[in-house]
């Protein structure tokens, strides 16, 4: 990636927006860690006098990744949840 096509400026308010989302779930929540360590491993790159816009990129590529697959497990539970809702509902003459 060319360095004066990477708008840092971008890149550091995505990075504090998904970093104040994390912030917002329970703190003994394990189940993001990782994202969360690669999150800050992010802002510390984007902190430096100056970032290095491959390495930047490969963060934010493994970043995608893993807010992609919390969104597809978040989907599945939501369509897991919303079956067990309708099974309780038929069980109690709600439908």
């Amino acid at each position: 990636m060319d360095q004066r096509n990477f708008d840092l400026a971008a890149a550091r308010k995505l990075v504090d927006d998904i970093a104040a989302d994390l912030a917002a779930l329970p703190p003994d929540s394990t189940r993001h860690a990782q994202l969360r360590a690669e999150v800050e491993q992010l802002k510390a790159m984007l902190g430096e006098p100056d970032p290095h816009p491959p390495a930047l990129e490969a963060g934010m590529r493994s970043v995608h990744a893993q807010v992609g697959r919390a969104s597809n497990e978040l989907q599945s539970d939501g369509v897991r949840a919303g079956l067990f809702l309708q099974s309780i509902g038929r069980m109690l003459g709600l439908d």
